[in-house]
Order: C-alpha cells, then structure tokens, then sequence
C-alpha cells in the first residue's frame, strides 16, 4: 500500500483542528483561529512522524502524552494548572471518541479500499470528500449534543433574580463560591449594564477605579459598596464593586447576600444576566 504524505499530513491537520475546536465547545475555552491551526499543524507533523517512526511503546507513550499537551499549549494560552489539566483530560477523551467513530464507520461501511495503522496513527485510503463529510460530521454531532444539554441544563436553573428594581434571569452556578469576607454574606455575580445603578458607580465599575470608593460611600450611603477580591473567567485577580440592595428576591423569595457587579458579560447569547451564589442550589 502506497502512503502519501502529504495526504496524511491534511488528514491529521483537519482532524486535530475538529479536535481542538471540540475541546473547546466542551471546556468552554476560547479559541482563537491562527493558534488553533499552528497547533493542528504541530499536531499533524508529529502524527507523519509517529506514523513512519520505530521506537520502543514506552517511549512512543510519553511522545503521544507530552506532545498533545504541548500542543495544548500552543492552542489555548494557560491560565491555572487545573484549568490546563481539565483541558488535557478533554483533549485525550474526544481523541478517543473521534479516533472511535472514525475506526467504527470504516468497519461497518468498509469505505475505502485500505487502512493501514503504525503507532497508532491510521491512514484510511477514502476520498477527499468523504473525509470532509465524516469529520464535520462528527464535530457537528458532539455540537449539537452539548448545544442541547447545556440548552437543558440552564432552562431547569435560571431563576427569576430582583435587585431593587432591576429584575434579570439568574443561573445557579456551583461555581460561585464567593463570600464577603467581612459579613461572610454569599455574593451574586451581576452584569453592569443589567442593573439600574447611578451613573458614577458604574462609571466607577467600568474603569475599575477603585480609588472612588469613598467618595461613591458618601454620595451614595444607602448602596452600602465595598470591594471584593473576584478570579475572572481569565483566571485573573481583579476588585470588583459590591453592594447591599434593599430589596432581592429569587423567584418571588427575599434573599440576604451582596451583588457584585462584574463587566464581561455572564452569558455569551444573552440568556441570563446573572449568577447565584453555590449555597442555594436547593432553590
């Protein structure tokens, strides 16, 4: 069986850039184009190499462990050593599934007259558009799958959030572990821009001048504000603006906790506008 190269070496570029982009949709990481196809394509040149290489399995293991990590790397820029190992652990299970889906639809169709295996890298002798069709079809599949459990997921926890005389849908998020540390109240996440606030808070929140604090306590007294040290979805340690609203209510129930007021937007289509706190997901 003749094996060219330059068509495994497009095989394994599109499948890692489907695999990139669906450890993506699955981590929630943002991913952004010329890094995702520098990775795919560092990923698709040790693939040609793996491919042709003689080497003892134990060595062959740590390559097929360290690379994929380090192309990780070059696809996503590190935040936290949790975040990267929670990436790493989704990278090699959708590898798995993809490799898996591929291997099954060869085996009950017997498309393309060959298939041959070196290291663990398959080379299938199918046409161009076929390939196209099986790889967009798998990385749609896995789109629509997460499009409709998350879909799920969030319509059975959004709740109908009042602050004063805003009012917004609230995702329960069991992430949020954010307490006051002085009243040890739990803190909501809230969007600038979904809450009726004056003018210099949010101009203050905006340009996180936490140097206006002050002079924002003695104009506005009745807000109560306060800073809180928050890990943006970045994973970066920023202030934000927090305060007391006088009234809060969850689906109708008075609540006592603090807002804070964040500048990213919580959703990225808009369907909720803040986060409740970890504490009340009996609600």
């Amino acid at each position: 069986m003749v094996i060219y190269v330059d068509i495994l070496f497009f095989t394994n570029f599109l499948m890692d850039a489907l695999l990139l982009a669906t450890t993506a949709l699955i981590s929630n990481r943002r991913l952004v184009p010329w890094r995702m196809l520098t990775a795919a394509a560092a990923g698709a040149l040790f693939g040609c190499l793996v491919f042709f290489m003689k080497t003892a399995w134990p060595v062959l293991l740590l390559l097929k462990l360290a690379v994929p990590a380090a192309v990780l790397l070059l696809a996503f820029p590190f935040e936290r050593l949790s975040s990267y190992g929670r990436t790493v652990l989704i990278f090699l299970c959708v590898n798995l599934l993809f490799g898996g889906g591929m291997y099954a639809f060869y085996a009950f169709t017997n498309a393309g007259s060959h298939m041959r295996a070196a290291n663990g890298v398959y080379y299938m002798d199918i046409p161009l558009w076929l390939l196209l069709v099986l790889s967009f079809g798998f990385y749609g599949l896995a789109r629509g799958f997460f499009f409709l459990v998350n879909r799920r997921k969030e319509k059975s926890f959004l709740h109908t959030l009042n602050v004063d005389d805003a009012s917004l849908l609230a995702l329960l998020d069991t992430g949020n572990s954010l307490y006051d540390p002085i009243t040890l109240l739990p803190v909501i996440l809230c969007q600038w821009d979904a809450l009726n606030l004056p003018e210099e808070v949010l101009r203050a929140v905006l340009h996180q001048d936490a140097a206006a604090l002050p002079e924002l306590n003695k104009a506005y007294p009745h807000l109560r504000l306060r800073l809180l040290p928050y890990t943006d979805a970045t994973g970066a340690r920023i202030l934000i603006y927090a305060f007391k609203p006088k009234i809060l209510k969850v689906d109708g129930a008075e609540r006592s906790a603090l807002v804070g007021v964040v500048v990213q937007a919580l959703s990225p289509d808009g369907r909720f506008q803040a986060l409740l706190h970890r504490d009340w997901s009996n609600l």
